[in-house]
Order: C-alpha cells, then sequence, then structure tokens
C-alpha cells in the first residue's frame, strides 16, 4: 500500500501496517522510501516506527537459538592443532620469480569432532524467527483491523442510539399533544395579529378539562435577540402569565401547558426580554383573540 506524501491521515497510515512490512523487509523500495520520509515529517509516525522495530528485535532475540557451546570449544582445538606456515621461511625478493603455486579449490574437509547439525539448527532458527515475525505481522494487522471495526460500530451505535432517543422524545411529545387535542373538552382560540404584527396568527387548543393547552403559530415573525415571546390569559379582567416560549416551540407545536386561571375570557402574546416580565409589555403585543362563549 502506498500513499500520497501530501495527504496522510497518521492513525490510518500506522494501521495500514507499511511499517510492519518495512521492518520485516516485505515492502518496497517505493514503501521503505515514502515510510523514512513520512518519519522525518510526522513525529507519531518516526516514535511508531520505532517502536515496531524494537518490539520485533525484542521477538527475534527471544526466538533465537543459541548454538552448542561444544562447537566453538572444537572450533578452536581444531585451528590450533593446524600447521601454519613457517614464516621464517621467507627468502627474500628472489623467492617471488620462483612460479607460482597451484592452490586447489576443493572443498575443504569437515573439521574434526564439529557435526554439520549446527548448520541446520542455524537455518531452523532463522527460519523459525522469520516465521514467528510474519505470525506477529499477520496477528498484529488482525488486532489493528478488529480495533478499527470496533471503534467503527461503536460510533454507529452511538449514532443509532441518539437518533432513537430523539425518536423516542419525539414520539413522547406527540403523544402528549394528541392527548390535549383528542380530550373532548378542547377549544381552539384563535389569536389575530395587532399593529405590532397584523400579519401574526397564531393558534392556542385549550382543554379546560384537563386544564392544558398547546399552541402554534400559522405565521409569527422571530423576535429580536434577546428577547422571547410570553402568553398570558385574562383572567377576572386581569393578565395572568401561562409561560415564556421560543420562537421554534410556537412556530412548530409547544408541549402541553398549565391554564389553571379561572374566567378566561382572552388569550395574548407579547414580546418581552428574556425570562418574562411580571406585567405583560401592552406596546409589545403581536397577537390576541377573544374565547366565543
Amino acid at each position: 500500500m502506498v500513499y500520497i506524501i501530501d495527504i496522510v491521515d497518521i492513525n490510518e497510515y500506522i494501521a495500514s501496517g507499511i511499517l510492519e512490512s518495512v521492518t520485516l523487509g516485505l515492502a518496497s523500495p517505493q514503501e521503505v522510501q515514502e515510510v523514512a520520509c513520512l518519519s522525518k515529517i510526522y513525529p507519531e509516525i518516526q516514535a511508531e516506527f520505532i517502536r515496531i522495530q524494537k518490539s520485533c528485535e525484542e521477538m527475534m532475540l527471544e526466538s533465537a537459538v543459541a548454538p552448542d557451546s561444544a562447537i566453538r570449544a572444537s572450533i578452536l582445538k581444531t585451528i590450533s592443532e593446524t600447521p601454519q606456515d613457517n614464516p621464517d621461511s621467507y627468502r627474500g625478493p628472489e623467492s617471488s620469480k620462483q612460479e607460482a603455486k597451484i592452490i586447489s579449490m576443493k572443498p575443504a574437509p569437515e573439521i574434526t569432532g564439529v557435526s554439520p547439525m549446527w548448520k541446520m539448527m542455524a537455518a531452523a532458527s532463522l527460519i523459525l524467527t522469520i516465521g514467528i515475525g510474519a505470525l506477529w505481522f499477520i496477528s498484529n494487522q488482525e488486532v489493528k483491523r478488529l480495533d478499527s471495526s470496533l471503534a467503527s460500530m461503536e460510533k454507529k451505535h452511538l449514532e443509532d442510539s441518539q437518533v432513537l432517543q430523539a425518536m423516542v422524545l419525539e414520539k413522547d411529545h406527540l403523544q402528549t399533544v394528541q392527548e390535549v387535542l383528542a380530550e373532548q373538552s378542547t377549544r381552539t382560540v384563535m389569536l389575530k395579529g395587532t399593529a405590532m404584527e397584523p400579519e401574526a396568527a397564531v393558534k392556542v387548543m385549550w382543554s379546560t378539562g384537563m386544564k392544558k393547552a398547546v399552541m402554534h403559530a400559522d405565521k409569527i415573525t422571530p423576535p429580536p435577540a434577546n428577547m422571547q415571546y410570553q402568553l398570558w390569559v385574562i383572567a377576572d379582567g386581569k393578565p395572568v402569565s401561562v409561560g415564556v416560549f421560543t420562537y421554534d416551540e410556537v412556530e412548530q407545536m409547544t408541549e402541553p401547558f398549565d391554564v389553571n386561571a379561572q374566567n378566561i375570557t382572552a388569550f395574548a402574546i407579547t414580546l418581552e426580554k428574556m425570562g418574562g416580565s411580571p406585567t405583560p409589555t401592552m406596546e409589545n403585543m403581536v397577537v390576541m383573540g377573544a374565547i366565543n362563549a
């Protein structure tokens, strides 16, 4: 796998396995050059590359098979018993004129006392080490793949849970609204725009039996910053606050709210500072509607 140098996702690059391939000598020359370049640019890649190299080195050292200690002693003994050329036999420049010796290229005899099995043992040790390294590389790639899959599944699960939670909340909202709308005593009060906003129109669905209501705007203008809508009822000739609402709530469909006042004759909405007002600001009245007997 070869990545474009100028667009590198560090975590994805490390998880790709290219660092392990280079360490085990399985990568192409282009990949080796790429890893060397990116290691200089990204400290994270360099640190992971060094960690992988150390891990492979430690694993190979642990897997190495030491030769039999008797082999060394046997080799030294054989060398000591082999005749050596006498330096005194050198007779000056004249000797160089003598015909050169022809040395046979026949294979040397086996060293006495040294078993050829050590060669097989060394080869077996090397094969075992390479095999373990390959297995480590494959298993490490599988672990990274599983980690990536698990992270993807966890992310999807979280997203699904959030969607599910939103659906449950929306379902609960609609059910509570439907309970008010389906109640036999529910009536609709139309609130019409005032001089402040002549085209505004809001509906209040009010259940006298449940003493609850929901509100929905057919048309209303978003309030200025730091201001919000406040709903009032006129009860016994006096304004009584029912609550404050955001623009989104009024534009869509409010949650059912309590209407406990007695002898209500009208509903009205004013525009007040954030948090509401104890008394309505009459010049900021947006809509108002009387209750038909």
